[in-house]
């Protein structure tokens, strides 16, 4: 049974649709009604239905103006318009905001209940293509999973970049090898109550058919998750990434019934660093239960200034040219990768990191060639040996690096529990200095605190309980009421101030929450009558 929110400002018309149509044997069950944009908004925030049937003309917002605001919280859900005829070609404008089905008016009960059925049939069509796939998708994508696994290469980066965007444009993922993209990779898992992943390779085609809908893309099946490589521009990524991460984890976890999770890459220029992005897709799983939220991105939790923690490129560089013999260029090699971490006034930690990865693979060079008693003479003289805890027994050692894991466990728990603390604070913040601001949204600030709007939204939910949109409007309504009592603004100007340019939608909104107009307060404060505009 999907679930329905109605909206139309003619409440005889709404309530004798909602009364008069056989709402259950058309596969649908009705949650909520609205009078206007806000209101419907409002409780497609909060019931999630599948189904919104708004009229396209409503005050206060737009039927197209309520779908572009719906898609930013619930991709997911479809949206039917009922519409006059002269509304039909306005509406179609809004074709990019999952409109399922345009209804004119008038309709009698027995057409609407069949337009109905027809919505629940396209419905359970899309639902089946997320349980069941697309056979043709089953097969490995032979230029993807290379690419995001990393094959090795005996080109040049500049010759492997220009074959692999050749190869791009061979398998559809660009147009033209001159395209300008950035790339995102993301990583979705599906897994049951008990945590245990149940993604198949079916589930690829349902991924690819959302992202389809914002992006150029194309998915594959590694490792008991959906791989995914986004491409497209800055702008297009910065619009719309937010949106399509959470039509995939709706979309799954309403056809299926599981919990679905995606994990987000930072965007990259080249194809060739697509191996490293999708290690990042893969590392969000790392912090996914931490805050419950069903969209990841790395830089969320592991921000731009962050040390390198991948070198495994350079190690397998260096250990080549050890193999190879060749002094002169292991000298030249690695005074450049330390050179590259003094330009970066990189911390001891860098460093550490990548002297001990490098010394691994002389280790492992050495290892795989050497006798065991030049191995041990080699060991004597390494940098690791001089290390402290080489000379205690292995219990003592098992001991010593069991303590520092466990610290740095503890350090990364505590950083995220206050990285989050800290910017909840911020969020709050700005909407108690910024509320008039009118252009104020979960996306704008999200941007200026350089974190996703899904993660943002969550710690928003977390730490008070409440949504951004309920937290704004709370604060606006209350500091119009104590403008309604301590000055003589009047109420037009009352609502400017507190980020409406409606006033009548100001009027609305307020009455809703004190139970009163802003002019009935006002009277009822001062004692006095008369007009006011």
């Amino acid at each position: 049974m999907y679930t329905v929110v109605v909206a139309d400002d003619e409440t005889e018309l709404r309530r004798s649709l909602i009364a008069k149509t056989p709402w259950e044997e058309c596969g649908f069950r009705v949650v909520g009604e609205a009078e206007n944009g806000m209101e419907a908004l409002e409780l497609v925030e909060r019931l999630q239905p599948d189904l919104l049937l708004t009229d396209i003309r409503m005050p206060f917002l737009s039927g197209i103006a309520l779908a572009r605001a719906a898609r930013e919280i619930r991709p997911a859900m479809h949206i039917a318009f009922l519409s006059g005829y002269d509304d039909f070609a306005y509406a179609q404008q809004a074709i990019q905001y999952n409109i399922i089905r345009y209804l004119l008016k008038p309709i009698s009960s027995t057409e609407f209940a069949k337009e109905l059925c027809e919505i629940r049939a396209q419905i359970d069509s899309r639902m089946q293509e997320v349980t069941q796939g697309d056979a043709e998708q089953l097969h490995p994508n032979d230029f993807l999973m290379p690419l995001l696994l990393g094959a090795d290469t005996l080109l040049s980066h500049e010759e492997n970049e220009a074959w692999l965007r050749t190869q791009a444009v061979e398998s559809g993922v660009l147009t033209a090898v001159s395209d300008k993209f950035q790339y995102v990779v993301l990583a979705t898992a599906i897994c049951d109550e008990q945590n245990k992943p149940v993604a198949t390779r079916r589930h690829v085609h349902a991924v690819d058919r959302v992202l389809h809908k914002y992006f150029r893309a194309s998915s594959c099946f590694i490792g008991g998750r959906v791989i995914s490589l986004v491409a497209d521009s800055v702008l297009t990524l910065g619009e719309y990434l937010h949106i399509a991460t959470s039509d995939i984890s709706q979309t799954i976890e309403r056809a299926t019934g599981q919990r679905c999770t995606v994990g987000v890459s930072r965007p990259v220029t080249t194809l060739s660093a697509c191996h490293s992005a999708y290690r990042e897709a893969l590392g969000t799983f790392d912090y996914m239960n931490r805050e419950g939220v069903d969209t990841r991105y790395i830089a969320d939790f592991e921000p731009g200034r962050a040390i390198r923690s991948d070198y495994s490129e350079v190690s397998a560089q260096l250990e080549s040219l050890i193999k190879g013999g060749k002094n002169e260029e292991i000298h030249l090699f690695l005074q450049e990768q330390f050179e590259i971490l003094r330009k970066g006034s990189c911390s001891g930690l860098e460093v550490g990191l990548l002297t001990v990865q490098l010394l691994s693979s002389a280790c492992r060079a050495a290892g795989a060639v050497v006798d065991p008693e030049t191995a041990n003479a080699l060991w004597s003289t390494s940098p690791l040996a001089e290390i402290p805890f080489t000379a205690r027994s292995l219990d003592e050692t098992v001991t010593s690096i069991e303590d520092f894991c466990c610290r740095v466990a503890e350090a990364i728990v505590h950083q995220c529990r206050e990285s989050g603390d800290i910017v909840c604070e911020q969020a709050l913040g700005v909407i108690q200095t910024r509320y008039a601001d009118t252009g104020l949204s979960l996306v704008t600030l999200s941007e200026s605190l350089h974190i996703s709007p899904n993660y943002l939204s969550a710690l928003i939910r977390k730490h008070t309980g409440d949504t951004f949109i309920n937290l704004l409007t709370a604060k606006r309504l209350d500091t119009a009421k104590e403008l309604l009592q301590c000055t003589r603004l009047k109420v037009m100007e009352i609502a400017e101030r507190c980020g409406y340019t409606d006033q009548h939608y100001f009027s609305y909104c307020f009455k809703k929450r004190f139970g009163v107009s802003p002019l009935t307060l006002r009277r009822q404060q001062s004692g006095e009558g008369g007009n006011e505009k």
